[in-house]
C-alpha cells in the first residue's frame, strides 16, 4: 500500500455528481454533510487528477456510464486488490450496491482479472482493509464489513495471505455515518503508520506495536477533516487534503514530502479523503 503508485482509478465529480439539480436531490439521501457546489467540485476533481498526473501516475478515470450515484467517487471501496488481481465487493452501504459491478466492468475491459464475491450476507468494503504485510491484512469488523465478508475475503485469498486479522470497529456515530479500518489508519511506509489511536482497540494497537510498526499519532482536531486519510504515492511521498495543516507539518517532520489538494467538495461534503478516492492499479516497488 505504501509503493511507488504507477496508475490508479478515480471517478471525476463531473460524472458522479452530474448537476447542482442532482446534487441538490440526492445529498441527503446519500449522506453528505452538505450540498456540494457542482463546478467547485469538477475544478477539484481536475486538481486531484492534476496532482496525481504530476507526481507520474498514470490515471485512468471512471467513465460516466459506470457512475451509479454521488459515492462513485469514492473508487476505493468497491473493490479489493488481492494478489494477482482484483476483488469486487459487497457493499455494507445500499445506496452502493451496484457499483462494484461497475468497478468490475472497468476492470474486465481494461484486461484486469476479476473475482466476484459469492457468499450470501457477506459484506466487505475496501475502506476496511489495510494491508500490514503483502501477505496480512488487517480487516475492520464493523457496520460496513462484517464476519462472513472477512471469511470470503480469506477464501478468495487462499495461500496467499497468512491470516486475515479482524479488528473490532466502535459503533462511533452509527451505521448511517462512514467508520472504516482506514478512518483510523494509514499506512505512510514500511512499518510506519499515521493513526488515530483514540479509536483503537487496545489488542490491535499493541499488536502493531510488537510488530515495531512506528505509530504517527493525526492531530486531535485534524480528525474530523479527514487529517487521518493520507493517500501514499511512494515510501516517501503522500498526499492529503490541504485543510490538514498541522498534519501536513507532523508528516513533513517525518521526513515526507507531502502533496495537497483541495477537497471541500469532493472529500468534506461526503467524507471520502485521497485513498477514497483513488482505487491503485499498479504500484512497484
Amino acid at each position: 500500500m505504501t509503493a511507488r503508485l504507477d496508475r490508479v482509478l478515480v471517478a471525476h465529480a463531473r460524472n458522479c455528481f452530474q448537476s447542482q439539480k442532482h446534487l441538490s436531490e440526492n445529498w441527503r439521501p446519500f449522506g453528505f454533510a452538505y450540498e456540494p457546489d457542482f463546478d467547485d467540485a469538477c475544478d477539484e476533481s481536475d486538481g486531484f487528477i492534476g496532482v496525481l498526473e504530476r507526481f507520474g501516475a498514470k490515471v485512468e478515470v471512471l467513465p460516466k456510464e459506470l457512475c451509479t450515484g454521488l459515492d462513485s467517487l469514492y473508487v476505493h471501496d468497491p473493490v479489493v486488490t488481492v494478489d494477482g488481481g482484483f476483488v469486487t465487493v459487497r457493499m455494507g452501504k445500499d445506496l452502493r450496491k451496484n457499483e462494484p459491478q461497475s468497478i468490475g466492468k472497468f476492470l474486465q475491459d481494461n484486461d484486469l482479472k476479476v473475482t466476484y464475491f459469492e457468499a450470501a450476507g457477506a459484506l466487505l468494503e475496501g475502506g476496511d482493509i489495510v494491508w500490514l504485510n503483502p501477505d496480512l491484512p488487517a480487516v475492520g469488523e464493523g457496520y460496513r464489513s462484517n464476519a462472513e465478508g472477512i471469511a470470503e475475503l480469506k477464501r478468495i485469498c487462499g495461500d496467499s495471505i497468512q491470516e486475515v486479522i479482524p479488528v473490532s470497529l466502535p459503533h462511533w456515530n452509527g451505521p448511517a455515518d462512514i467508520l472504516h479500518l482506514m478512518s483510523m489508519v494509514s499506512p505512510l511506509a514500511h512499518r510506519k503508520l499515521l493513526v488515530y489511536s483514540r479509536l483503537l482497540p487496545v489488542t490491535f494497537r499493541n499488536m502493531l506495536l510488537d510488530m515495531e510498526f512506528e505509530l504517527l499519532e493525526v492531530p486531535e482536531d485534524e480528525y474530523d477533516s479527514m487529517g487521518c486519510n493520507v493517500l501514499a504515492l511512494d515510501a516517501n511521498t503522500c498526499l492529503i487534503e490541504k485543510g490538514n495543516v498541522k498534519t501536513a507539518a507532523l508528516l513533513s517532520s517525518s521526513g515526507f514530502e507531502v502533496l495537497t489538494y483541495s477537497g471541500k467538495q469532493i472529500s468534506l461534503a461526503g467524507g471520502g479523503g485521497p485513498t477514497c478516492l483513488t482505487r491503485p492499479l499498479l504500484r512497484s516497488s
